[in-house]
């Protein structure tokens, strides 16, 4: 009598459960399965090594216990849902092979997974924070197709997950807890002290630790049960204990639905954007947890990138040990020996190969003052620029300018970097002043090496002055030259050279400095001197790296594109609050993205952290929330999107980037008409006109004959332009000439022919559309093959293979391509409502269902 109910009757059912095991033996045949060994027992089964002697592959084979299958209808229920698991083909979900029954046996055969459990990883091992993060992340990746095909997996712990030897994650036992009887109380008595890698029969929905408190009352189970779940595994993986804990399950299942879990313990590796993620997934009530899983991993990709960006910012920079030149060896031999305050430059100017942005640091460490001295010339030049755009009295003020991009005199093509920077630091601090137009960097450097007439360029930029500027650099002398112009009459309204040796430079700064403070003092108010004065960073080395990498971004090329994110996260280690460093990292990861150099899906975090990064710092940045705009153009996130591009447009209405955004944002929307004036802005921003984006806003608005007439013009420009040439083609096939199109497409193709990138979706895919339009079918079919082969060495768009099937006719396999581009958020797919086309595939009801998908009305 003492003690009676002491055992809860769950407990005392599991274990009777536990005596009806099934224990075959090794060679034993169960269906064409053979029997190798035992893996695994527990609650929810056996698990064998078994041979499929039909197609001569390991399996595991998972017999369910009797007791599961007694309810007909249940199994019914479970095979469903296991074979819309075994649909998903998704890398982290253990592949499901066969569901099957002989005699009065039921298995299933999964793929073999050659690893360990997570629960075995964790007993073995203390986990980095950055391993919690990969596995975390890649159980979400699992879970989240899970919940978008409608499947609860219900029994998320560590027994289900397995590690393999290469590190990739795998998800078992989907829809198994669906099977399990359900007693009043489901719980493992071990749990709390065991490996609990032999669980007993008869635990429902997992063992007792990661039930969500809903399950724990026998409430009905869906997607934020997995999130609860998952939020217990990620916080025994950084902790190694789970967070909620008791002497017996009853207390454990208690403390689950009353008490808070223990806080993290945080030190260096445990960041606390850790414990915030942990605690929202670990809410009591589902509607405070996550919504959506994928908005946890989410949150766990976000923290693992920005860990692993300050991981890399934190590695020791190595200087070149001889401090003043870099070597460039080839087969063991000196190819190449390079001189000057940023040695890895020439290989911009002499296309060799290049040496690290690490010696760049340490020469500019060595000059420093060279990069005061540029400093200050900059101010002097926004000071006396400011001094005739606001008078103290009489005439007219000066309310535009254009700053053309300082001449390098030096005859040291590694300088070039600097004479553009310093145009770049004058256009910015020029732009904070209110009632001045100040034209983009981009739209000056058309004319950077040419003789120019002042006047001819003034009405091309439509300003009222120029300033024109030089740097030469002579071993340790630096001198820089600047002289403002009024493109009326040619006259020189103010001009100015600073030379000074290296070592005094900081005297030079400190006297132009208090120079220009006097002269503007009566001329602007308090606040425009301040953001007149306002510096982006402190540190110089730091402003030279920066605008090195805008240097390179300007190259467009993806290996530029690479340095150029390499130098503004070098110019971020050096200065952790450089807001346009941050803005530079997120609009470079974007441009890839747009370009297909990367994948949206792996890297579109990254543009996020690092804009959200630079808007913290500096929220008047108009890159930054453009960024931001493009990045939620990826999630199909509009309201957002429309939002920040805005915002962007508000604070630089001069700014290429986002009046190109913002155009996209409305083909996006089949609003074409209205995306040709952003478009045509950008245009004349653009520092290469002849690239034909106006053309490319006719030609979505369905203008044909002007898009073709600007195409036309663009490529009298410059004859060699492959891209025009081709997307003059696609207008030719748009107004119904495809013969006149494939012409053209060929030309733009033969241009084009040695450095083309077949990656690109505006190119051979183009081509084989416009084959097809003009009953070329095997040409076009030649060429589809070829893009198959290159997708298999390669990433190719899913892209491409749309626009190809679209142009031969197979709807099935269009829209086939079209939702992947979807579901893998293919940035290009906004053209989709716009872009002539895909036409053909308007009237299917494929097509507005899949602009749904896009969060677009049809």
């Amino acid at each position: 009598a003492e003690s009676f109910i002491e055992t809860p009757a769950s407990d005392v059912a599991a274990e009777l459960l536990a005596e009806d095991q099934l224990g075959l033996l090794t060679g034993q045949m169960v269906g064409h399965f053979r029997i190798a060994g035992v893996l695994a027992t527990g609650g929810m089964g056996e698990v064998y090594l078994a041979e499929d002697m039909r197609l001569g592959r390991k399996v595991a084979l998972k017999l369910l216990p009797p007791q599961f299958t007694i309810n007909a209808d249940r199994v019914r229920r479970f095979e469903q849902e296991a074979r819309a698991t075994s649909a998903l083909n998704h890398p982290n979900i253990v592949t499901i092979h066969e569901i099957g029954q002989t005699d009065s046996l039921h298995f299933i055969a999964t793929e073999f997974v050659d690893g360990v459990t997570l629960r075995e990883h964790m007993a073995n091992t203390r986990m980095p924070i950055g391993e919690v993060l990969d596995v975390a992340g890649q159980v979400a990746s699992a879970l989240e197709a899970a919940h978008e095909a409608g499947i609860v997996h219900r029994d998320v712990k560590p027994e289900n997950v397995m590690l393999r030897l290469d590190r990739i994650v795998k998800v078992l036992d989907f829809g198994l807890a669906k099977l399990a009887p359900h007693p009043a109380v489901a719980v493992d008595p071990q749990a709390p002290t065991k490996s609990m890698v032999n669980t007993n029969p008869g635990v429902v929905m997992g063992t007792v630790n990661y039930m969500s408190p809903e399950q724990a009352r026998g409430a009905e189970v869906d997607a934020g049960t997995d999130i609860w779940s998952l939020g217990v595994v990620l916080y025994e993986m950084a902790t190694g204990r789970a967070p909620f804990e008791g002497e017996t399950p009853s207390h454990v299942i208690v403390s689950i639905m009353e008490s808070e879990q223990p806080p993290l313990v945080r030190n260096a590796e445990v960041p606390a954007e850790l414990e915030r993620i942990v605690t929202k997934a670990l809410r009591k009530k589902r509607v405070d947890r996550y919504q959506t899983v994928s908005d946890l991993a989410l949150d766990l990709k976000s923290l693992k990138q920005e860990l692993e960006v300050e991981a890399r910012l934190q590695r020791p920079l190595q200087p070149n040990t001889n401090g003043r030149e870099a070597t460039t060896k080839k087969g063991g031999q000196v190819v190449e020996t390079v001189h000057g305050p940023a040695a890895h430059m020439a290989d911009i100017a002499t296309a060799r190969t290049t040496s690290s942005v690490e010696y760049l640091v340490s020469e500019i460490k060595r000059h420093r003052r060279g990069a005061a001295l540029a400093a200050a010339a900059v101010f002097v030049a926004v000071a006396a620029i400011a001094y005739f755009f606001y008078p103290t009295s009489g005439g007219g003020a000066i309310d535009s300018v254009a700053v053309l991009p300082f001449i390098n005199s030096s005859g040291d093509p590694n300088a070039q970097y600097l004479a553009e920077g310093i145009s770049d630091s004058i256009i910015n601090s020029l732009s904070r002043l209110p009632n001045l137009k100040v034209n983009s960097l981009n739209s000056v450097l058309r004319y950077k090496g040419q003789q120019l007439d002042p006047q001819a360029v003034g009405r091309e930029q439509n300003v009222r002055a120029l300033l024109i500027g030089r740097v030469t650099q002579r071993g340790d002398d630096l001198t820089i030259s600047a002289e403002l112009v009024d493109v009326r009459d040619n006259r020189r309204l103010w001009g100015e050279q600073y030379s000074s040796k290296l070592s005094s430079i900081l005297v030079v700064q400190g006297e132009i400095a208090r120079q220009i403070s006097e002269g503007l003092r009566l001329r602007l108010s308090g606040e425009e001197k301040k953001q007149l004065a306002k510096q982006s960073t402190a540190n110089n080395d730091a402003y030279l790296l920066y605008s090195l990498g805008n240097y390179y971004f300007r190259q467009k090329t993806k290996e530029a594109f690479e340095k150029s994110i390499e130098s503004f996260e070098q110019a971020i280690k050096l200065d952790p609050n450089y807001a346009l460093a941050y803005a530079g990292i997120a609009g470079t990861y974007m441009f890839m993205i747009s370009r297909g150099f990367l994948r949206s899906q792996e890297y579109e975090q990254k543009v996020e952290w690092a804009a959200l990064k630079a808007l913290r710092l500096d929220d008047s940045l108009a890159e930054a929330h453009v960024s931001l705009g493009v990045h939620k153009f990826i999630n199909f996130d509009w309201v957002g999107a429309e939002k920040e591009i805005k915002r962007g447009l508000e604070l630089d209405p001069n700014s290429l980037q986002a009046n190109s955004s913002y155009a996209s944002y409305l083909w996006a929307h089949g609003r074409a008409d209205e995306a040709l004036r952003y478009t045509i802005r950008a245009r004349e921003l653009e520092s290469r006109p002849d690239r034909g984006e106006g053309a490319f806003a006719y030609y979505m608005a369905r203008q044909y004959d002007k898009a073709i007439e600007l195409y036309r013009k663009n490529l009298e420009k410059k004859p060699d332009n492959a891209q025009a040439q081709v997307l003059l083609g696609e207008a030719y096939v748009a107004k119904g000439l495809p013969a006149e199109g494939v012409a053209e497409m060929q030309k733009g193709m033969a241009l084009d022919a040695a450095t083309l990138d077949k990656r690109r979706w505006d190119r051979y895919p183009l081509l084989a559309y416009a084959y097809a339009a003009a009953g070329r079918r095997d040409e076009a079919l030649q060429i589809l093959g070829e893009q198959k082969r290159l997708a298999k060495q390669r990433y190719v768009s899913p892209y491409n293979f749309a626009i190809i099937y679209t142009g031969l006719g197979d709807k099935d396999r269009a829209f086939e391509w079209l939702t992947k581009c979807v579901e893998q958020r293919v940035l290009i797919i906004f053209h989709l409502k716009s872009r002539p086309l895909f036409d053909p595939l308007r009237s299917d009801p494929r097509y507005p269902d899949l602009l749904r998908r896009m969060n677009l009305e049809p």
